[in-house]
């Protein structure tokens, strides 16, 4: 199965805190650049698994965090089935070291996708049909405001609580932060995942989100379109953003070796 597979990120206009503390995972290489165009490749196999990471401002050595939780999730899946109790794993020795940081991550399959994040990093489905479905599980107060934004833009997008079909919850006394799971989202050719830190929900509202998407660009342009976004509306934190599409062809190329 091919997913076409588009990744940016930036570390935000705020001169007061240069350093990017956003990490992200395109399936092939864990990424932490001040300023990474959007890159695209096509990964072929059964399955693939990206994800975007945020350390948590207010704890130690945040902008290594989440590097560091990527960093071991990539170490340990080449080669080996994708095991989601990993990601727990990989949290709390890294939350042990260095402190807290916010995840987002999807493991796809040909027909369905699994879903682990932890704060408020976060996951969309965009159907065919132009219908967005958060997939991902903020905390408390991020989804209090989340619905209260919904509610105020008449929008009609479903919830997490409607996409997901069992939940796990791991938190250990050493987490500030639980990771919660979900199992077998159906996902069919043509659907889109957003992965993004709140770097971008932090700057554009969701219904501006919506508003920019547009089915007929490709990924790396649809990337490039709300990377746009977040910069011109001033970008004051440092953002990444993954959109992975079930419709690349058979024998399409990379495009992007420097990427790889």
């Amino acid at each position: 199965m091919p997913y076409t597979i588009v990744c940016t990120q930036h570390c935000g206009k705020d001169k007061r805190y240069p350093q990017q503390q956003d990490s992200l995972w395109n399936g092939k290489t864990v990424f932490k650049k001040r300023n990474l165009l959007p890159e695209q490749y096509v990964a072929h196999g059964e399955s693939i698994v990206v994800a975007v990471a945020d350390g948590v401002g207010c704890s130690p050595r945040a902008e290594l965090a989440g590097l560091s939780v990527l960093q071991a999730l990539a170490n340990e899946s080449p080669g080996n089935a994708f095991d989601i109790y990993n990601v727990w794993r990989s949290q709390e020795k890294v939350c042990k070291r260095r402190g807290t940081n916010t995840l987002a991550g999807v493991c796809c399959f040909p027909d369905n996708c699994q879903v682990f994040n932890a704060g408020d990093s976060r996951v969309y489905r965009i159907t065919t049909a132009g219908e967005w479905q958060q997939l991902s599980a903020d905390d408390a107060a991020n989804n209090a405001m989340m619905e209260q934004e919904r509610i105020e833009a008449g929008m009609a997008d479903a919830s997490v609580n409607d996409a997901l079909d069992s939940s796990l919850v791991a938190d250990g006394e050493e987490r500030e932060l639980s990771i919660q799971v979900s199992w077998a989202i159906h996902m069919e050719v043509g659907d889109t995942l957003l992965l993004y830190t709140d770097g971008v929900h932090g700057t554009l509202a969701n219904w501006q989100l919506q508003s920019l998407f547009d089915a007929n660009l490709s990924p790396k342009d649809q990337a490039q379109v709300w990377r746009d976004a977040v910069l011109e509306a001033g970008a004051p934190d440092s953002f990444s953003l993954i959109v992975v599409r079930y419709d690349a062809l058979d024998g399409v190329q990379n495009i992007d070796k420097n990427c790889l």
